[in-house]
């Protein structure tokens, strides 16, 4: 008895198990399980991430910067040759430490490509030789400002073209999860499709068997020709290897599906979903929307500002060009700490370095034109690729509009041959059909159950082409970017 009770409990245990790994799905759900957990999402968030962590070090260049630097110390004890007074050389005998402290606050700036330092400095010379010693310098303030070629700024075209590349990958990264959803529909309905072939061909072989027994039995009684027959067997043969090439696409599909949505489930109860309402596009909303949000449209504007940079730094490099360097601080020596911080002197500097190109056969001005030519190149590139882009929303838009009166049709399709059908099925029974109109009725009707999946399939594909073209939900009226927690980036 007790042996029985285990063996319930087991089996019982089983068929809950085998239950568990069942996992239903739908194909929205399908979609937002793609978009959070698949591994193309992943990667296009790392991918988001590491262009926002970029701007934001960027930005951090224009933060002031605070250093302690020191030398704690620099100790050596050598023989070096030293230049005396009178002009003799000699080799002297040296054993010396030197030690610095500084502290420094630096800061990039913006406006004039320049940086601007705020330092304090202290240093010692401690001599352990024949005559002992120590020296104190000091410099308890010094204000300095260095900028190389005061023509070009690389702040300013940085300041610009910055911003565009953050924005640039934030529509990188919804066109992305778009993309995903179009990809989980197409393997969604890859999967759903394959096993509605499945039950189909399972469900045609059980008919054919019992018509071929049929025909077979009308045969022994002379009532039905041979080529009937043959007909008949040709059907099993057929109808069973497409029932083996049907398990086969079932499992690839559902196979891709699962890696695609990188989830472990041995079996997913797929669901047909409808189509949703029917709504318009208007050509001008989404041409506005693309232009608005598209990652290719600001790439056009990166891009430009880019080539524009290029030629500025060309030109700059043709011209004379400037490096200053301003210093201004108080500073003074001493045997003693408190020495070197009395009676401080002024400790100031002005440097201005200056090159200007006399001859360099042509090399500046190909550079300019090289820069120019490149120029002119991104502009014909970016306006093919403009023309495409909107020529591609064009088609989908017409594409779009003839999605409800393809499905429409499917859907009658489906219904007719479903008729038709079962009407042969009535006439073949009572032998009042051949097998081959028979055979022909039921490919149409397989025909239509597979186009109306196809047609919704076709629905969902255009409906999520149209999100990633636009940035756009048109059945909701509202961006992408307000459906997407883009702050998710920071973290």
């Amino acid at each position: 008895m007790k042996k029985k009770i285990n063996l319930i409990l087991f089996l019982l245990i089983t068929i809950n198990t085998s239950r568990a790994q069942v996992q239903k799905l739908t194909l929205l759900k399908a979609i937002d399980f793609a978009k959070s957990n698949s591994i193309e999402a992943k990667s296009a968030l790392n991918n988001a991430k590491y262009a926002f962590w970029n701007y934001k070090g960027y930005n951090a260049t224009f933060l002031p910067k605070l250093s302690l630097q020191g030398t704690l110390p620099d100790y050596y004890r050598t023989i070096n040759t030293l230049t005396q007074p009178n002009g003799e050389i000699r080799f002297i005998g040296q054993n010396v430490a030197n030690s610095s402290l500084s502290f420094n606050l630096m800061q990039n700036i913006r406006s004039t490509g320049g940086q601007l330092t705020l330092g304090s400095n202290l240093s010692r010379i401690d001599n352990f030789g024949n005559y002992r010693n120590k020296n104190y310098t000091a410099i308890p303030f010094t204000v300095s400002y260095n900028q190389r070629n005061i023509l070009f700024n690389e702040f300013r075209w940085l300041s610009k073209i910055e911003p565009l590349k953050v924005k640039e990958a934030k529509s990188e990264y919804l066109e992305n999860l778009e993309n995903i959803g179009y990809t989980t529909v197409s393997r969604f309905f890859e999967l759903l499709i394959a096993k509605r072939q499945l039950e189909l061909d399972q469900q045609n072989l059980k008919n054919l068997d019992t018509l071929s027994k049929l025909t077979l039995a009308r045969s022994e009684i002379g009532t039905v020709a041979k080529n009937e027959v043959l007909q008949a067997k040709i059907s099993i043969v057929s109808a069973r290897t497409s029932l083996a090439s049907s398990k086969l696409a079932m499992q690839s599909a559902r196979q891709r599906l699962i890696q695609y949505l990188n989830i472990e489930s041995d079996s997913l109860e797929l669901s047909v979903p409808e189509a949703s309402r029917f709504f318009e596009v208007d050509k001008t909303v989404a041409m506005a929307m693309a232009h608005k949000n598209r990652k290719l449209v600001i790439e056009f504007s990166r891009r430009r500002l880019e080539a524009e940079q290029s030629i500025a730094k060309a030109k700059s490099e043709g011209r004379p060009t400037f490096d200053i360097r301003l210093n201004l601080g108080v500073t003074q020596t001493g045997n003693s700490f408190q020495q070197s911080y009395q009676q401080l002197y002024r400790n100031q500097s002005v440097t201005l370095n200056f090159n200007i190109p006399v001859m360099d056969w042509g090399v500046n001005r190909i550079n300019r034109r090289r820069a120019e030519t490149a120029m002119e190149m991104e502009k014909s590139l970016m306006q093919q690729q403009q023309y495409s882009f909107e020529q591609e929303i064009t088609t989908m838009l017409e594409k779009w509009h003839s999605q409800r009166e393809r499905l429409e049709l499917a859907l009658s399709f489906q219904d007719l041959a479903q008729q038709r059908y079962d009407l042969a099925m009535q006439k073949y029974s009572l032998g009042k059909m051949t097998f081959t109109d028979f055979n022909n009725s039921q490919i149409d009707k397989d025909r239509s159950e597979i186009e109306y999946i196809n047609s919704l399939r076709e629905y969902w594909l255009c409906y999520y082409s149209l999100r990633a073209l636009t940035l756009y939900d048109f059945d909701a009226g509202i961006e992408i970017s307000d459906q997407v927690n883009i702050m998710a980036l920071d973290k």
